[in-house]
């Protein structure tokens, strides 16, 4: 059989994986609103279950996103913090190390249209503790 006719097989078969999708900022710039909720108490006991905004807008640095995080308490949006995320090939989402007295956390978001789905895991020990789920206003 012929080498290309082969790999066209194989691709239209799923035995060899598409061209990786080019993630630019643009995918998740804007506002996007829902939950974050705690996956592990136990590794984060004082964790609570918040209604996020989030806000993304382009970084000075090519190729990054300023994040803004913020927690909705009794109708008013409060605060959490401003990161730089940049896309990760390896780890196949926009990652940020956060890093400060109190926590050592890495923080995974990927976008699937209007949708943002995203994990904050503690480190070293790289338990997940918390579950974004967002959608784009």
């Amino acid at each position: 059989m012929a080498p290309v006719r082969l790999f066209v097989i194989l691709l239209v078969t799923g035995l060899v994986g598409a061209v990786p999708q080019d993630h630019k900022p643009s995918e998740l710039v804007g506002t996007w609103r829902g939950t974050s909720t705690c996956t592990d108490r136990v590794a984060a006991p004082a964790c609570n279950d918040e209604v996020v905004v989030y806000d993304f807008t382009p970084a000075a640095k090519p190729g990054t996103v300023t994040w803004k995080a913020d927690k909705v308490v009794d109708g008013v949006r409060v605060p959490m913090g401003k990161m730089d995320l940049a896309y990760d090939a390896r780890e196949k989402c926009w990652l940020v190390e956060f890093k400060s007295a109190r926590v050592h956390s890495v923080w995974c978001l990927v976008v699937d249209g209007t949708h943002l789905t995203g994990t904050g895991r503690l480190l070293p020990g790289n338990e997940t503790v918390r579950k974004i789920e967002a959608k784009k206003d």
